[in-house]
């Protein structure tokens, strides 16, 4: 029985040093997994443009690390298991809001709910203290964004870049009609350049622009839904 006492401290130390060396076997092979590991910066199909420095700094600080193709991998996070919870993170993210390929989902009221939410969240804020907005910084970077929905394509794609209004109005009879169907039903609310300057080849992406603006609380009857389409994908 005298012999019992370090027999058991020596048994226990050898299966700490084994479950340890398991430990670091197993840790080295999770490195293999693929997911999470190609952190490739895509182009951005459709950046956000900000008129407003600030509130784009902002945003870069708070938002483009998990919304947009230009992630800061620090090196926490290119580690698995870390790796794969981000991935998965930014992935949904992604899903939601990207600043790099802008499909103008996001308005400026959803904006500010998502900062009176807690985002960004608090376990991205524990790395990057950088990313906590004081009440005055939200709120410069809901004015900003907002100051920048104008300017932003919201239905990227296979689509004509934006010509002047001008010279694309004039190509086709009726297109005066056109202009004037989107100047009165936009400018009461907003500014209707970019809807006289989008154009593309798809009917359905022209129809998705108009129920946008239908959305937005345009009237548009059927037959001036018909000379907007009309427009739209005029060459």
């Amino acid at each position: 029985m005298a012999l019992s006492g370090p027999r058991t401290s020596w048994l226990t130390r050898k299966a700490a040093l084994y479950a340890g060396a398991g430990l670091v076997l197993l840790l080295g092979a999770i490195q293999l997994v693929p997911y999470g590991r190609d952190h490739t910066q895509a182009a951005a199909p459709n950046p956000f443009h900000w008129r407003s420095p600030e509130a784009q700094a902002l945003a870069r600080a708070a938002c483009y690390d998990c919304h947009s193709s230009e992630t800061r991998w620090w090196w926490a996070v290119k580690l698995a298991p870390f790796s794969w919870l981000a991935q998965s993170d930014i992935s949904e993210a992604r899903t939601r809001v990207d600043f790099s390929a802008w499909d103008g989902r996001l308005n400026a009221s959803g904006l500010q709910r998502a900062l009176n939410r807690d985002m960004p969240p608090w376990q991205y804020t524990i790395a990057h203290p950088e990313a906590r907005l004081s009440a005055s910084q939200k709120q410069e970077l809901v004015q900003g964004f907002r100051a920048s929905l104008g300017g932003n394509a919201r239905f990227p794609g296979p689509a004509r870049a934006a010509a002047p209004a001008g010279l694309v109005l004039a190509s086709y009879p009726g297109a005066g009609r056109a202009a004037a169907i989107i100047s009165s039903r936009c400018a009461s609310c907003h500014s209707p350049r970019y809807a006289l300057g989008f154009h593309t080849t798809s009917p359905a992406r022209a129809k998705a622009m108009i129920a946008d603006m239908v959305r937005r609380g345009a009237r548009v009857s059927p037959a001036d839904q018909a000379v907007l389409i009309r427009h739209f994908t005029s060459q």
